[in-house]
């Protein structure tokens, strides 16, 4: 878990800081693991289903402009960049790599189904992606390198001329700045403005943490916090939409859909028992009421409950689990695309 300043607990945390005012975290996480070089994230961004961009910092005049350009990228391209003034970002990354999933290991104090991705950049000197506010919270945790962080509570004006690709805002010099070395970790709620920029190549790991527009928890309490539960506590946030948030925040990106097995896949797996373990790219929840796959609702009876509870802690099933779980319910999540496909013996 991250490792925070002075007393400060994850109690204290949260009602100081979740979704109400940034925290530069020095040291907060040590040694970075697991961790990525830019030659693995370069590779990433050559493939076809990864989503990826590429930031360029123009500065002519006095005046900075950002270009984007999206991946995927051509390995000689990449070879050929300069040596400053851009950024590749990698967005996704833990669902491709499911090993990396590991630094959500470091929040274990917000429900997991309120992760959305870890998305890693790799920075040449002096790139970044200009000033901008985002409407999730994240954590953002500095790799090999120097990261310079400029950040404000304070209104910062929007800059369509920055940009014709990127929603960007004006420079500002208020606020906040700090430099992030390895292991440091910047925490942002919503909204905040901010602005990074390389001061060596670095590499940042972001866990972003996103929830539908009619959903926010400022309030939330380490008691919610179980793998996969959707609390009493978060339905009630969500009012008259309770019954839409666990399908909402397990719905996926088009290009993120995991294979699906078919009836006859489906009857091998149950006939042999055969071992199982959720899909890098699965979401799963559930609450008192339903499981959700991704994007996908249905009822739970008590019977039913733990097992689901038991496969969101552990991620996995063995043979024991698979022969215990209740036919229908693992019908359903194999028919969702929930777990990865075992290989035939």
């Amino acid at each position: 878990m991250i490792s925070f300043p002075g007393g400060l607990t994850a109690k204290t945390f949260l009602s100081r800081h979740w979704q109400k005012a940034p925290l530069f975290i020095a040291g907060g996480i040590n040694p970075m693991r697991p961790s990525m070089s830019r030659n693995e994230l370069a590779w990433l961004a050559t493939l076809q289903d990864v989503e990826s961009r590429l930031v360029f910092t123009e500065r002519d005049n006095g005046q900075t402009l950002y270009r984007a350009e999206s991946g995927p990228f051509d390995t000689t391209f990449l070879q050929a960049l300069p040596d400053r003034d851009w950024s590749l970002l990698v967005h996704d990354v833990d669902k491709h790599l499911p090993a990396m999933r590991r630094l959500f290991a470091q929040v274990p104090f917000v429900p997991d189904w309120r992760i959305d991705d870890l998305m890693i950049s790799f920075a040449a000197p002096g790139g970044g992606v200009g000033p901008h506010r985002d409407n999730y919270d994240v954590f953002l945790c500095q790799g090999i390198g120097i990261r310079e962080w400029r950040y404000t509570d304070q209104p910062v004006d929007e800059d369509p001329s920055a940009s014709d690709d990127l929603a960007l805002l004006r420079e500002f010099d208020h606020g906040e700045t700090r430099l992030a070395r390895k292991g440091d970790v910047l925490y942002l709620p919503p909204g905040i403005a901010h602005w990074g920029t390389a001061r060596r190549a670095c590499i940042t790991y972001s866990i972003g943490m996103r929830a539908p527009s009619f959903y926010a928890d400022p309030e939330l309490a380490l008691s919610e916090v179980r793998p996969g539960y959707i609390s009493v506590e978060a339905r009630q946030r969500a009012g008259t939409r309770a019954n839409c948030l666990g399908a909402e925040v397990t719905e996926l990106k088009p290009w993120l859909r995991p294979d699906v097995p078919n009836r006859g896949e489906i009857g091998r797996i149950l006939a042999g028992a055969l071992p199982l373990r959720l899909h890098g790219m699965a979401r799963i929840a559930y609450d008192d009421n339903a499981v959700y796959v991704n994007g996908a609702t249905r009822p739970l009876d008590e019977s039913e409950r733990q097992s689901v509870a038991t496969l969101c802690a552990r991620r996995r099933l063995d043979r024991a689990a698979v022969a215990g779980m209740a036919e229908p319910i693992l019908r359903w999540l194999l028919a969702r695309g929930a777990f990865a496909l075992p290989e035939p013996d």
